[in-house]
């Protein structure tokens, strides 16, 4: 089940439940703090008050699942150093590679020698077939396209704007959102790249507000990094809502206002908890490569 409870006191303390599950963090229990959401009711709950006219999405691991892509990628990279070292442990090689960097392969050679694989050449075939196939098993979570499409149209009054605010190299980042078919689903897309200014930074939040057209309090960001997300959005006076699939403690420093489990939580959040409104993904939208 995946649950979502406020974290700074704001809003009500009471239990939702999502019906949409996702393979990544399902059967994780939470505190009974949002209540649960009834399939029959016209009109789902929304403990954001007042509820949210624009909002903001960053990309990776919230909508699209990039740390179990990565995670295949790196062992489809690292599989062939098995016919060197047969005892060769893969899962600790990706752990120790995340580790070191969470996204080069400039590494890879002293990495693989640490585990035993003296020969360079294993680890520059490993880094070239990375590097060629970045988006190897990239895919949008299961839910993300139908959230999209029932928030935009879930408060009754307004059309809501969504704005895609990402961190990355331009050409990357770009690239991932054309495979991912995102950009149709939202009003502006941000990228890092292209603007100057990653989160944190607050320019980065400001832009978004100024595309969305709405003021700090009228908007709400939703996102899984506590340093880029939750932390810049804050600091720019956004609601926020973490999202922790895992499980994850939060690690210090001024919590998120909201903690969900997945995006059938946020939708409960942000008045969309009724599941029998939602759209199925588009052809092809989930697949990835």
């Amino acid at each position: 089940m995946t649950s979502v409870r406020t974290t700074t006191g704001i809003g009500s303390h009471h239990r939702a439940a999502e019906g949409t599950g996702h393979r990544v963090g399902q059967g994780l229990t939470r505190p009974p703090l949002l209540p649960r959401l009834n399939a029959m009711n016209a009109q789902p709950i929304c403990p954001l008050n007042p509820p949210p006219r624009l909002l903001l999405f960053d990309l990776d691991d919230t909508l699209c699942d990039y740390a179990a892509a990565r995670t295949l990628r790196l062992r489809r990279a690292f599989a062939p150093a098995l016919d060197h070292v047969p005892d060769l442990d893969l899962d600790r090689v990706i752990e120790d590679s995340i580790t070191v960097h969470p996204h080069g392969t400039d590494h890879f050679a002293e990495l693989l020698l640490r585990h035993g694989v003296v020969n360079p050449a294993v680890a520059e075939a490993a880094a070239d077939w990375y590097r060629t196939n970045l988006f190897h098993g990239l895919a949008l979570f299961d839910d993300a396209v139908a959230t999209l499409q029932v928030l935009r149209n879930s408060v009754q009054g307004f059309k809501r704007r969504i704005g895609l605010v990402t961190n990355g190299p331009a050409e990357v980042q770009r690239a991932k959102i054309e495979l991912l078919e995102v950009e149709p689903l939202v009003d502006f897309v941000l990228v890092s790249g292209e603007f100057g200014a990653w989160k944190p930074d607050p320019a980065i939040f400001a832009e978004a507000l100024r595309l969305g057209g709405a003021p700090a309090a009228e908007a709400v960001f939703v996102g899984d990094s506590a340093e880029h997300d939750i932390a810049g959005a804050r600091a720019a006076g956004i609601r926020t809502i973490w999202v922790n699939r895992t499980g994850q403690p939060w690690a210090g420093g001024d919590p998120p206002d909201y903690e969900a489990t997945g995006l059938g939580a946020v939708r409960s959040l942000l008045g969309a908890g009724d599941n029998s409104n939602l759209a199925q993904p588009a052809q092809g939208a989930t697949g990835g490569r």
